[in-house]
């Protein structure tokens, strides 16, 4: 091995080992996928309606699958009627026989027989979720709070658009909840519970999606669990999970790594980004993570630079050896 080769190695191998030990723990993982995706927003970029969405929200074009029509159809979401009803409906189903038994981060088919028996941590619940919803009918838009600075610790939940109130509402899937006004009984949105939160409007209650287990016994836990993560909401810039699962080098890769998958999904352009809802109490940790973007970068590129001049390398030591 010449120096150079090994040189060139030992310098690949630096930024390797960099980007592993930022990646670790998993939940660090995810905040490396998420510095890569984030955008910084404001109240207004979350007031929208799906006939008119923001650009670059990636809206799920494909038809629905007949796999997740057929459980609408079964569970009577199906048809037209009331978005709210069809709504909560889908949610109690998903939930209907939840255990906390673990996480399941598989496809969309395989999330939901997993569901089915137990298991499943809450972004399982909201991908199903979406894909039921896409399939009778309903619009439906991802949130997420996490309480470690845009990490891999949080939570996520849905929000669905109901046409008849003309507003999107707050679903806590995996919890079992969601939220009505003390006075009026009306349902909120996602912000808008947030807002009461913060004490910036009357009160709120927890209202069960249905028969199924609660998330939290007490209300009160509901409550506190949602107020570590105020300063940290953000949206996924994308509904379009049928495409994600769909795309061919997503799928192929999913069969044997989920981190490979999201790599590739960023890759493609199929991993939706992230836009964070900024408030005062969070600017340092947007620019953290803007920061921690340059860096990631900057090692990606010295990675792609290594690679390029080690082919070159090897290259030229081989047509040496042949001559």
């Amino acid at each position: 091995m010449s120096p150079g080769v090994a040189v060139n190695l030992a310098l690949l191998g630096g930024v390797a080992a960099w980007v592993a030990w930022r990646a670790w723990p998993p939940t660090e993982a995810v905040r490396l996928r998420n510095a890569l995706l984030v955008d910084a927003g404001e109240r207004s970029d979350f007031d929208w309606t799906p006939e008119a969405p923001p650009q670059g929200f990636r809206v799920e074009r494909r038809a629905a699958d007949a796999f997740f029509v057929n459980v609408v159809r079964s569970i009577g979401a199906e048809g037209p009627g009331d978005d709210w009803t069809r709504a909560l409906t889908i949610a109690s189903h998903l939930v209907e026989r939840a255990q906390d038994t673990g996480p399941v981060r598989a496809d969309l088919h395989t999330t939901y027989d997993a569901l089915r028996t137990g298991r499943g941590y809450c972004a399982d619940f909201v991908k199903v979720y979406i894909a039921l919803a896409h399939a009778a009918g309903l619009a439906v838009r991802q949130w997420g709070f996490s309480f470690d600075g845009f990490g891999g610790y949080g939570h996520t939940v849905a929000e669905v658009f109901d046409r008849q109130r003309a507003k999107w509402l707050l679903v806590d899937v995996h919890n079992n909840f969601h939220v009505v006004d003390q006075a009026s009984g009306e349902p909120l949105g996602a912000l808008e519970y947030r807002d009461t939160l913060l004490g910036l409007r009357d009160g709120a209650r927890i209202v069960a999606n249905g028969p199924g287990r609660p998330g939290f016994e007490h209300e009160a836990t509901a409550l506190e669990y949602y107020r570590r993560g105020l300063d940290q909401w953000y949206l996924l810039w994308g509904n379009a999970v049928y495409s994600y699962y769909g795309h061919p080098v997503v799928r192929a890769l999913g069969r044997y790594s989920r981190t490979a998958a999201q790599v590739a999904a960023n890759l493609v352009r199929v991993q939706p980004r992230l836009r964070i809802l900024g408030t005062g109490g969070n600017a340092g940790q947007i620019r953290q993570m803007i920061a921690l973007r340059r860096k990631l970068r900057l090692a990606m590129g010295a990675g792609t630079l290594l690679l390029a001049t080690l082919a070159l390398q090897l290259a030229r030591a081989a047509a040496t050896e042949i001559t």
